[in-house]
């Protein structure tokens, strides 16, 4: 009950800030695709494709970005490794691949290394929090960048104490990104705070879609207004 109380304030007091002078507010949508592959030892190699296009902005957003949203497309493609050391532990790497065009801009193109820890554990049983510290090195054509990542999940079943095939779950998610290495002194540390909720279905085995809505607060500078994102959001995971 906590959970779902805290989601209702949290998107309670982000909607009231649609109306705050100084801020862009973008609407879209993203969809992901993800395959997980078991490996011997308990590791696992996983590929994900996803895009995320956001096609419409906020009517009080400012005149020079004109009045009409040209679409801001991402496109990332990743591969990783990862080690279950324990259930509730697992390390891994990998590398993505992909970019960005800014609202009519230029196809920036970047190709990042990471580094990632999570751990895991069941609250009363049936629930699950997850943890997990991310370490990225970004290398961008407009230049070099080095972030931190801190990711909070919650993950509740909606039919029973477990999740079993064919049940539906709440998948609840918090992530907060520091530049370390930031590209100049008005670069803020704190760059990005991202929400979602979601629903998903636990199809058939080692098969999942999820449905949701995200939020994604994003500081430009520190002397730049805030941009804020909504998106809805698809997901298919194939293990």
């Amino acid at each position: 009950m906590r959970f779902f109380l805290a989601i209702g304030i949290f998107f309670l007091l982000a909607s009231s800030t649609f109306g705050q002078d100084g801020s862009n507010t973008y609407w879209g949508t993203q969809l992901e695709t993800s395959y997980t592959y078991r490996l011997p030892k308990g590791w696992k190699a996983n590929g994900k494709l996803y895009t995320r296009i956001f096609w419409a902005k906020d009517a009080q957003a400012r005149e020079e970005n004109s009045k009409t949203a040209p679409a801001m497309d991402v496109i990332r493609f990743s591969l990783a490794i990862a080690k279950n050391h324990s259930p509730f532990f697992s390390y891994g790497m990998g590398y993505l691949i992909g970019g960005e065009r800014e609202y009519g801009g230029a196809f920036i193109r970047e190709n990042r290394l990471f580094q990632q820890v999570t751990f895991s554990q069941l609250l009363k049983g049936r629930s699950r929090f997850a943890q997990q510290i991310r370490l990225e090195e970004r290398f961008l054509e407009n230049g070099n960048r080095l972030r931190l990542r801190l990711k909070f999940t919650y993950e509740l079943p909606l039919q029973g104490n477990n999740l079993d095939p064919k049940e539906w779950y709440l998948l609840g998610e918090y992530e907060a990104m520091m530049n370390l290495r930031r590209q100049d002194e008005q670069s803020t540390f704190f760059s990005d705070n991202r929400f979602q909720l979601n629903f998903g279905r636990y199809t058939q085995k080692l098969k999942k879609i999820e449905y949701g809505v995200g939020y994604y607060l994003t500081d430009i500078s520190k002397v730049a207004d805030k941009e804020k994102f909504w998106f809805i959001r698809f997901a298919l995971f194939l293990n």
